[in-house]
C-alpha cells in the first residue's frame, strides 16, 4: 500500500472506523438538522446543484464557527470534516463528533496525518468538506483574501470532483436567528481543473485560485438584499 493509500491511527484504519460511524451520522442528521436550519434560518439556493450517489470535495468561504454546521444540516450528502484536535479531548464534544466522521487536525503543524485522512476519505466515495481559506474571515468580501494550496492539493491527489458552495448572509458571518443563504455552484470535474499541467506547489495554488474563484462568483453574484 502506497504512502497516501495507508493511514493509521492507534492500530486502526480510519476509514474502517467511519463505515461504523455513517448509521450515527443519519441518526442525528435526522434529530438534528432540522432543528438547525430553522436556527440558523438557512435559505439553500441551487439545491438541486448537489450531486447525489457521489463523492466530491466540498470548497467553502468561511465566515464563522457555524459554517461547517450549517453545510451539513443542508446537504443531503454526509460531509466531513477536519476539526481541530483540541476539540476531540474535550468531554461529550470530542465522542460526537468522532461519532458523525469529523477528525482531528493540528493547526498548528502541517499535519500530514490529517491531509491522508482526507485523501483516503475521498478515494473511498466519501465527501469532504474544505474551507479553503484556512481560517474564519467573518465581514469580508471572499476575492479579497488569501487562499491557501491545501484544496488544490487534495484534489490532485485523490481525483475528486469539486463542489463550490459559498456561504453569504447580511452580517458578514453565519449567525443564529438571523437568515444565512448556502449557494451550491456547479460541479467542477476533476479533468477541468487541468491537474496533469498543475503539478507542484504552485500548480497546486493556481488549482486552489480557481477552485476559489467560483465560490467567490457565488458570493457576488447572489443578491441576498431581494432574496425573499
Amino acid at each position: 500500500m502506497s504512502e497516501l493509500n495507508e493511514n493509521k491511527v492507534n492500530g486502526k484504519n480510519d476509514t474502517q472506523s467511519f463505515e461504523k460511524e455513517k448509521k450515527t451520522y443519519k441518526f442525528f442528521y435526522w434529530l438534528l438538522a432540522g432543528a438547525a436550519r430553522r436556527l440558523y434560518r438557512v435559505r439553500v439556493i441551487n439545491a438541486s446543484n448537489e450531486p447525489l450517489g457521489r463523492h466530491f470535495i466540498v470548497a467553502c468561504n468561511h465566515t464563522g464557527a457555524a459554517d461547517g454546521v450549517i453545510i451539513c444540516a443542508s446537504m443531503h450528502n454526509q460531509i466531513r470534516f477536519m476539526s481541530k484536535k483540541e476539540l476531540f479531548s474535550v468531554p461529550v464534544v470530542g465522542a460526537f463528533l468522532k461519532a458523525i466522521g469529523c477528525y482531528p487536525v493540528d493547526r498548528k503543524k502541517s499535519d500530514i496525518t490529517a491531509l491522508k485522512t482526507t485523501i483516503n476519505l475521498l478515494k473511498d466515495n466519501d465527501c469532504v468538506g474544505i474551507f479553503p481559506q484556512g481560517t474564519r474571515m467573518p465581514g469580508v468580501d471572499p476575492s479579497t483574501t488569501a487562499v491557501k494550496n491545501g484544496v488544490g492539493l487534495i484534489a490532485a491527489r485523490s481525483g475528486a470532483d469539486v463542489l463550490p458552495v459559498a456561504i453569504k448572509s447580511k452580517s458578514g458571518k453565519t449567525s443564529m436567528f438571523k437568515k444565512n443563504y448556502l449557494i451550491i455552484g456547479e460541479l467542477i470535474k476533476s479533468e477541468e481543473l487541468d491537474l496533469d499541467n498543475n503539478k507542484g506547489s504552485e500548480g497546486h495554488q493556481r488549482v486552489a485560485d480557481k477552485i476559489f474563484g467560483e465560490v467567490c462568483r457565488l458570493w457576488s453574484e447572489t443578491d441576498i438584499e431581494n432574496e425573499k
